[in-house]
């Protein structure tokens, strides 16, 4: 994880937030539905905003 982390730091944000989604979309398509709601409502759980308007965005 502290790898990722530091590879993801050398980058421009614009840059690391598509790298990072190329990752969680093959990893995503891997997973059962279950597993994905979970990852998904973990991820919103995190957010600081509105969950309703946090869906929107995904």
């Amino acid at each position: 994880m502290d790898e990722l982390l530091k590879i993801v730091s050398r980058m421009a944000p614009e840059e690391a937030l598509s790298q990072i989604t190329t990752v969680v979309e093959r990893l995503l398509a891997d997973l059962d539905e279950d597993a994905r709601e979970r990852f998904l409502m973990n991820l919103i759980g995190k957010s600081e905003g509105d969950k309703v308007s946090g869906m929107v965005h995904l």
